[in-house]
């Protein structure tokens, strides 16, 4: 389901806080459900005390009345209890007065004819195991209703010795615990979004999850638990969203953290495993054996894990998503839009992008995998820069192009440490660092930014070309020759100067995966050839893909002459010249 947020969306959710009657909340979803569960419930009367436990009160949907047979107490009549039921905020109130069939004998020469009074309960939203009945099942009630002040009951009777005398006699409710509601969903799926095709880093870095329940989440949203058995993976429990199926979860991982561990996911009685590793680093140069060609004439834009990937067809103004498989989804028909550019990708599978239409701007965000189901997140009013693993976008103001936005669950928000980038390219990692290249006196520096400090990388006429999710930033270095130098920087090294292939005197990298593999294109001196390369994580080789590209292509003459992405799944993204002389792209699989 498409969610859509607009720059009113503080405003809007100040209105909600409000106007607590006219909001949808957990009440709702009790008058939608069909039953009230009676836990328990306890009354004392005329020295007598009546209890009973789990039964099940049929309600019909869309009301709040009950009718509840005496029986179910344990009270031997035919008395039916009408309760009529009104809300308040969170309180619910069921109000009731009947008489008896005939009187109901209590010993003592006591009888009751008449039972009347109100009810309140605070209905509460059910989270995790709170509910004691849903344990290993799927759990029916997503509502707890507690007796809270302001109940109070009477019955009223008579005395039979010689003459009948009546009385009024209060009750004492000692108990009440029901449940109530619509079913919970249940958890459908839990797994890794990110790819863990990442070596080992000196530094916390993160892993992102995602939860799939069975059903949409009810009002309120549903919580799914999750538990770590290794204690020093961090992991939170996460709510879904009204009416959502799927909410993202970071698996936050101690320095040089390999695994495995084993996540532990509850909702809805259903409890699910995934076991979390990060695969054995990859510090060779490896051979390519597989290809994927492009369409004739395509402008590859962006490449995905998997082989996914954003290009600018022939004679289109508009972007189109292409899979591994090589089906094309044009995004302007996906998203009903007169033009889509997309922004950026990311690790976890999203595309980020603006879509136009006669109304304006409107940033987004879908998942590749489910491209069909169009837009899972929609700002209105704004054009999009990039996102995150986690899914959260950055956005500018068309008529502020200074100013970028983080957009989180409420809208969007300025982001200070971003001030007046929004017309550059900027990089956003999963661990909410940015990069970016700044205008200084000096003249233009690549520049590491976390919250709203800025690091400057090299002191010299430099850019930043990549971030990755662990927070390695790839950039290019000018020197006073004109020639390029490429560079990579982490927090524990520093600057590390990236090699050019043997023949090269100039070159830029242009991608960084978490494995820290780099792609770039190197400049022989004569400025008359150009090579595509590879670089290992170490920083201390760099190979022209046309040594590890696959035989078949070598073979029939094609010459890899521009990197233009590397993915986690160490697929890279190449423009290349066939043996005809004709500009080709395509996908190297390794």
């Amino acid at each position: 389901m498409k969610r859509i947020l607009n720059r009113l969306g503080l405003l809007a959710l100040l209105g909600l806080w409000l106007t607590p009657v006219a909001q949808a909340d957990v009440l709702d979803d009790v008058r939608r459900g069909t039953n009230v569960r009676l836990n328990a419930a306890r009354i004392h009367v005329k020295g007598n005390d009546y209890a009973t436990g789990y039964w099940l009160l049929p309600k019909a949907p869309g009301s709040l009345n009950l009718n509840v047979p005496a029986r179910d107490f344990g009270i031997n009549s035919d008395l039916v209890l009408h309760l009529y039921g009104s809300r308040s905020g969170n309180v619910l109130t069921w109000t009731f007065d009947d008489t008896l069939p005939s009187p109901y004998y209590l010993g003592g020469a006591n009888s009751v004819t008449r039972v009347r009074g109100t009810l309140k309960a605070f209905a509460r939203q059910v989270r995790g195991a709170d509910d004691p009945f849903c344990a290993h099942s799927s759990c029916p009630h997503n509502v707890e209703l507690v007796l809270t002040s302001g109940s109070q009951v009477w019955v009223d009777g008579y005395t039979d010795i010689i003459i009948k005398v009546g009385w009024t006699e209060p009750v004492t409710v000692r108990q009440f615990v029901a449940y109530a509601g619509v079913p919970r969903p249940r958890l459908a799926s839990v797994r890794v979004l990110t790819s863990t095709n990442r070596c080992q880093s000196p530094d916390p870095t993160e892993l992102i999850g995602e939860v799939t329940l069975s059903s949409p989440a009810p009002t309120g949203g549903a919580l799914v638990e999750l538990l770590s058995v290794d204690a020093s993976v961090g992991v939170l429990n996460v709510r879904v969203p009204e009416a959502q199926r799927t909410a993202r979860f970071t698996m936050r991982l101690p320095p040089d953290w390999s695994g495995p561990t084993v996540i532990q996911a509850s909702s809805g009685g259903i409890r699910q495993t995934l076991k979390v590793a990060v695969f054995k680093c990859i510090v060779e140069v490896f051979p390519f054996k597989y290809w994927q060609f492009l369409p004739a004439s395509s402008i590859p834009r962006f490449l995905l894990n998997g082989g996914a990937l954003v290009a600018r067809l022939a004679n289109q103004e508009s972007d189109t998503l292409i899979t591994a498989k090589s089906v094309a989804y044009p995004l302007q028909e996906v998203l009903k839009a007169d033009r889509v550019e997309v922004k950026g990708v990311n690790g976890s599978g999203d595309v980020f992008g603006t879509a136009y239409t006669s109304k304006g701007p409107s940033a987004f965000r879908l998942k590749s995998s489910t491209v069909k189901s169009g837009a899972e997140l929609w700002v209105d009013g704004y054009e999009a820069l990039l996102g995150n693993a986690h899914g959260t976008p950055l956005v500018r103001w068309p008529d502020d192009k200074d100013t970028v936005y983080l957009v989180d669950e409420v809208g969007p928000m300025k982001h200070e440490g971003l001030a007046g980038l929004a017309s550059g390219r900027i990089f956003f990692n999963a661990l909410g660092e940015s990069a970016s290249t700044v205008a200084t006196s000096k003249g233009a520096r690549a520049v590491r930014i976390v919250r709203k400090e800025q690091q400057v990388l090299v002191d010299e006429e430099s850019e930043v070309t990549a971030l990755n999710d662990v927070g390695q930033v790839l950039g290019t270095v000018r020197g006073s020759d004109k020639k390029l130098r490429p560079f990579r920087w982490s927090s524990k090294e520093g600057v590390q100067w990236l090699p050019l292939p043997e023949g090269f005197v100039s070159g830029k990298a242009v991608s960084l995966n978490t494995s820290g593999w780099a792609v770039g294109t190197a400049t022989s001196e004569d400025g008359k050839t150009q090579a595509a390369f590879i670089s290992t994580p170490d920083g201390k080789k760099s190979v022209p893909l046309s040594q590890v590209a696959p035989e078949e292509l070598t073979k029939a003459g094609y010459r890899f002459v521009e990197a233009l992405a590397v993915s986690d799944d160490f697929e890279v993204l190449v423009r290349a010249i066939d043996g005809q002389g004709q500009t080709v792209h395509l996908v190297l699989r390794p």
